[in-house]
């Protein structure tokens, strides 16, 4: 074999056998590995677009200058995007094919609940996509932000923010305490947001249960007002209301019945547009969550155990 003189210098009491096949599986090995460092990292997109409002905001917060050249028009509604402010300066689409068609970028963002039709097209017509899952929990969150960071060739950043992001999340379940307040988060026309949400996940880092996940609520569903009064939960977490565009769906969560709950404490509590999609800027919904979790039960004092 041609490679089997290479290691003879090397490993001279190896038989010869063992030194033929043992050379070619090293040689084979270090030639892939030196061709791996030679070889350019693969260049970072220089135009992406956004087509979601979750990877707007990922995106917005992980690109370099002038690397991101469009989010989408949800990015500048400040219920639903944490970074309606910075949106300002990109430019808007609606997630159609035809807006990526006339941008031609280099990569598009989006999510997986987006304009399905969209997605299957672009990548019919051969466009760089990514999508994204819903977040349902905050500990996917730091692996959507590396993941982002990747694709934008901004790993240092990405790793910086999904390490913090790990470090005041682990904070956060270090102090866990006993006793354990309840919670429900109770939005437009009586919806509760039950297990499988983000915002059950940012109740329980917080330090409280979701009444709604105990009751058997999964996802987004109508939870029945009598029943929340008579469960008396700690915390009413009720959705802003929208000054500029009254409607009866916002009555709901504002009953009169939920008003007479004199131990309950209602209010909107979680910065605005914090959960509703999953990013380095959800933490801020834990943060306000746990300062008032403890307000409304204090931890415990441990006491030392019975000599």
């Amino acid at each position: 074999m041609w490679c089997r003189p290479s290691l003879k210098a090397v490993f001279p009491n190896l038989r010869a056998g063992q030194r033929g096949g043992f050379s070619c599986g090293i040689l084979f090995f270090a030639i892939a590995a030196l061709v791996a460092l030679t070889l350019p990292a693969a260049a970072a997109p220089k135009r992406v677009m956004s087509l979601n409002v979750c990877t707007d905001q990922l995106a917005m917060a992980l690109a370099g200058p002038d690397q991101l050249t469009s989010v989408s028009f949800l990015a500048g509604d400040p219920d639903l995007s944490v970074m309606h402010k910075e949106a300002s300066a990109y430019s808007k689409n609606r997630g159609l094919a035809e807006e990526v068609f006339l941008a031609q970028p280099d990569m598009v963002v989006t999510g997986t609940y987006s304009l399905h039709n969209t997605t299957a097209l672009l990548k019919r017509l051969d466009f760089q996509v990514e999508e994204f899952p819903f977040t349902q929990t905050l500990e996917s969150i730091p692996a959507d932000i590396r993941r982002m960071g990747e694709i934008l060739g901004r790993e240092g950043r990405a790793e910086r923010m999904a390490t913090e992001f790990e470090r005041e999340l682990q904070s956060a379940e270090n102090a866990a305490c006993e006793p354990v307040p309840t919670a429900i988060a109770y939005d437009q026309n009586g919806v509760a947001l039950g297990a499988g949400t983000l915002a059950d996940s940012v109740l329980k880092a917080a330090g409280f249960r979701n009444l709604a996940a105990e009751s058997g609520i999964h996802g987004m569903a109508p939870f029945p007002l009598e029943l929340l009064v008579s469960l008396k939960p700690d915390v009413v977490i009720v959705p802003r209301s929208l000054s500029d565009a009254p409607s009866l769906a916002d009555q709901i969560p504002r009953h009169p019945a939920i008003g007479a709950l004199k131990e309950s404490r209602i209010g909107t509590f979680v910065p605005r547009a914090s959960w509703a999609c999953g990013g380095p800027f959800t933490i801020e919904a834990v943060r306000a969550l746990r300062t008032l979790r403890k307000d409304v039960a204090p931890c415990a004092e441990k006491t030392s155990a019975l000599r």
